[in-house]
């Protein structure tokens, strides 16, 4: 219990810190992201306890706040372009390489090895383990709250699989309390579940839980009793990077019943296990920032103006009326129906409109700036790819996409910093598994076994950023041909092999196809082996036509000698 209770007050610690970004969520929840977690739209915050009475009022309480949708709109538009931009499906948007910046530059033998392991680790990110619908979620909240999580959980029901080693789960952010070191790195975190009983038997084992968990578990009027669940992950001391046994692994993790106090699991990881991705942050913030946190007095005014455009819509269409003397009953204001007594003898109305000064279209133009500054602010321009009437040109598309990228690109730095602690994740998975041991088909060569491995992005956005790298080769090739012109030699200076390298480099694309240093050793041999016996060849035709145009004046030369013709008589 003591471990527990000192566990319980670092997590209410958490929670107390967490509090100020709980309420700038509650505001991009309410305003601009309905479909994210309603949890929290609690006035105080976050409260597991009611999470059941929340999910029963979502549908009523989803878009209450909303009376302009455009933030709505552009905000999905938004997620949809980071993910092709960043992680698109069915794409490879990582390498893999050295992480030892002291090691050599990776030759074409290490590349294709590099190759066959990100192959095979975006083969078991695969639907059947989670990772494309956990990811798409992943990165919804990263645009719409500014952090998103994905727990990396090994496949324990069947270990020696090989298709599908670990499995990806989304973590609601509702439910995650991140902890950094004083550099900003992920150390640790508290995840804070609320469970039927009958959950937390089948997750960790009906003999493993307390008594009142099991005994409703057991109940079957009681089995969907709530319980909370915290799991608590933090840097254990003594432990190390390459320790052999889970106790000296570098994280600890403890599971435990909150109320109770109950231990439900120990153990451990020898990697962080989550991979948290932010759009952008504040400080050393453990919370990311998302791009409407600037933006948020122009979507609040947007709704207030909004609203009232509509309350004065209802005053002119259908407002409140005066009338003249009681009226038995009542005002009927539906279309079409009859009003007895509410016209006197004469033909004069008894009633009149309380307001009649209202006028729904004054803040139109207010409101369309509004949604303009929105448009620009959540990046709405860079996705447009036609203008009113007319195709863009192919030099408009270059300049839309160097553009998205000099936007887009810093923050993409900050999204796809997760990656680096999934591959940690996976690498250490599959590396405990035996995939890199000697036979193994993930056996890596001589030259890569002595250094670290970490992640290239070769995302569509790092391609767009590496486009200059290209257009520069390119201007370069362009000056050596006006150059040959008057200098022939001077198109010698580039090596036409590791020019190809950096082209290809700059593309982004893959070691399928190309040839190692020793083929191109040999191309370049046999090459020089046949230029060789070409030159051969033509320096004895020359030799032979020479013999044979040489012949006819020798013979004329020997008559002469033997006194024969009058060569040279005048």
């Amino acid at each position: 219990m003591g471990v527990v209770s000192d566990l319980k007050q670092e997590l209410s610690a958490a929670e107390t810190d967490r509090l100020g970004y709980e309420t700038d969520w509650r505001d991009y929840v309410d305003f601009a992201a309905p479909d994210m977690e309603r949890q929290f739209n609690t006035a105080r915050g976050v409260t597991l306890t009611g999470v059941q009475a929340w999910k029963r009022s979502a549908a009523k309480e989803r878009s209450r706040k909303i009376y302009d949708s455009t933030a709505v709109y552009l905000l999905d538009r938004f997620a949809a372009g980071i993910e092709a931009l960043t992680m698109p499906r069915n794409y490879n948007w990582h390498g893999v390489t050295f992480a030892d910046i002291f090691a050599p530059e990776p030759g074409v033998v290490e590349e294709q090895y590099f190759d066959r392991l990100r192959d095979y680790l975006f083969r078991c990110r695969s639907d059947r383990s989670g990772f494309p619908l956990s990811n798409r979620s992943v990165l919804k909240s990263v645009c719409k709250l500014g952090t998103g999580v994905m727990y990396i959980d090994e496949n324990r029901e069947n270990v020696g699989s090989a298709q599908m080693p670990m499995h990806y789960r989304y973590v609601p952010l509702y439910e995650i309390y991140l902890i950094i070191d004083a550099q900003g790195n992920d150390v640790g975190f508290f995840r804070k579940r609320d469970l039927a009983a009958w959950q937390i038997a089948r997750e960790y084992g009906g003999d493993k839980v307390s008594d009142r968990v099991k005994a409703d578990a057991n109940a079957p009027s009681r089995r969907g009793n709530r319980h909370v669940v915290v799991q608590a992950c933090f840097l254990r001391e003594g432990g190390m990077d390459n320790a052999d046994s889970i106790r000296r692994s570098r994280f600890e993790s403890v599971h435990f019943e909150h109320n109770t106090g109950h231990i439900l699991r120990t153990g451990g990881f020898f990697a962080f296990p989550l991979a948290v991705r932010r759009w952008d942050r504040d400080g050393l913030s453990p919370y990311g920032s998302p791009p409407q946190a600037r933006l948020m007095g122009d979507i609040k005014s947007l709704q207030v103006l909004c609203k009232e455009d509509l309350i004065a819509a209802s005053n002119v269409n259908r407002p409140a009326l005066a009338t003249s003397g009681e009226i038995e009953d009542g005002v009927d204001l539906n279309h079409g129906a009859i009003n007895p007594g509410l016209i006197s003898a004469d033909g004069k109305r008894l009633y009149a409109p309380m307001v009649d000064v209202a006028n729904p279209g004054a803040a139109n133009p207010r409101i369309q700036d509004l949604r303009e500054n929105l448009r620009l602010g959540l990046y709405g321009d860079l996705w447009q790819t036609l203008l009113e009437g007319n195709g863009r040109t192919a030099t408009e598309v270059q300049v839309r996409a160097q553009e998205k990228a000099d936007q887009l690109g810093p923050f993409s730095v900050n999204v796809q910093a997760g990656n680096v602690q999934l591959f940690d994740r996976e690498f250490d998975i599959i590396g405990r598994r035996g995939a890199f041991a000697p036979g193994a088909a993930l056996e890596p060569p001589e030259s890569v076994a002595q250094y670290d491995v970490t992640v290239s992005s070769t995302a569509p956005i790092d391609k767009m950023r590496e486009a200059g790298a290209f257009q520069d080769i390119m201007a370069f090739r362009e000056y050596l041909g006006a150059a040959a012109q008057t200098t022939p030699e001077v198109v010698q200076i580039v090596d036409p092999f590791e020019e190809a390298r950096e082209v290809r480099k700059s593309l982004g694309l893959g070691m399928k196809g190309v040839r190692s240093d020793e083929e191109l050793q040999q191309i370049r041999e046999q090459n020089a082996a046949e230029q060789e016996q070409m030159q051969q060849m033509q320096a004895a035709q020359g030799m032979a036509q020479v013999a044979k145009d040489a012949a006819p004046m020798a013979k004329l030369v020997a008559d002469q000698a033997n006194g024969g013709g009058d060569v040279g008589q005048p």
